[in-house]
């Protein structure tokens, strides 16, 4: 069902990471990385697979995500990705965390300040936005944030973007990566029915929905908060993705998560309910927020 790759080279491991990765060489010379899903005493988690899932909502989204495929290396399956740098061609990645720590002092206060709600999400956007290039990655960040909502995405901290700088002085975005921790990956079958059974206990699980806003590393807000932040101050990014959300192509989507064989009935079940749901959700918000 899934490639092979125990032959592989091992060339590294991936650094600090709550899961466990490897840094591996192709028999074609390209460079990937392999992450495993984490192990729980209680619960499951199947987040190599919401990695493969995430990545191809945000490319029906019209985004730039990581090439993420299902694989198997020693008999332990993992979502292996294509290393970005390499594809890319650029000279450079830096993570937008330690770019913000050392563009300034107040990254470090912001991330262990009392503020919360409105007042810690402003405060984070006048982190990011003292970037020279700001300007260039803005409606890409932006966009970014609001797929995170879409997916449900707990972990988008500062360590999980970064940027590539190229030798003719151009700055983007990277693909995006590190989506594994949504679409409810730690949710078992049992969990997975309870919610497709109770409408109002998933319509309040969706409300519910938290994110780090890609500037927080331990703190999160809510989403229904961000998407008032962004509404304000940054209304025609986010017009922009409000269209890309209405015209999200959900039959594609549907193909994609019914042509995966090796997820279980309850996992197609809630993945099918749960992306339609959450654009719902996310137009109702955006017009309450513009009347």
């Amino acid at each position: 069902m899934f490639e092979d790759i125990s032959k592989w080279e091992h060339i590294g491991f991936g650094g600090k990471s709550t899961l466990e990765k490897e840094e591996l060489r192709s028999p074609d010379n390209l460079t990937y990385l392999i992450k495993y899903p984490r192990s729980f005493a209680v619960g499951v988690s199947w987040e190599d697979i919401t990695e493969l899932i995430a990545a191809k909502i945000g490319r029906i989204y019209g985004l730039e995500t990581m090439t993420v495929e299902i694989v198997v290396r020693h008999g332990k399956r993992g979502c292996l990705l294509r290393n970005f740098v390499e594809e890319q061609g650029c000279d450079m990645a830096e993570e937008g965390g330690a770019l913000l720590s050392s563009l300034t002092s107040g990254y470090s206060l912001l991330q262990e300040s009392s503020l919360n709600k409105m007042d810690l999400i402003k405060a984070g956007f006048q982190i990011v936005e003292e970037f020279d290039y700001w300007s260039q990655i803005k409606e890409d960040f932006i966009s970014m944030l609001i797929f995170d909502i879409l997916i449900g995405n707990q972990d988008r901290h500062p360590y999980n973007w970064s940027l590539l700088f190229f030798s003719s002085g151009y700055v983007k975005l990277s693909p995006i990566y590190d989506n594994g921790a949504s679409l409810g990956f730690r949710f078992d079958d049992q969990s997975l029915q309870a919610y497709l059974d109770n409408p109002q206990k998933l319509d309040k699980y969706i409300k519910n929905t938290k994110v780090k806003a890609g500037l927080f590393e331990k703190k999160k807000v809510s989403a229904i908060d961000l998407l008032t932040y962004l509404s304000k101050y940054y209304p025609v990014e986010f017009d922009r993705n409000l269209i890309k959300i209405e015209a999200f192509d959900i039959p594609c989507y549907e193909d994609f998560i019914c042509s995966l064989e090796y997820i279980t009935r309850y996992q197609r079940e809630w993945l099918l309910a749960i992306i339609p749901f959450r654009i719902k959700k996310i137009i109702e918000w955006a017009r309450m927020l513009k009347e």
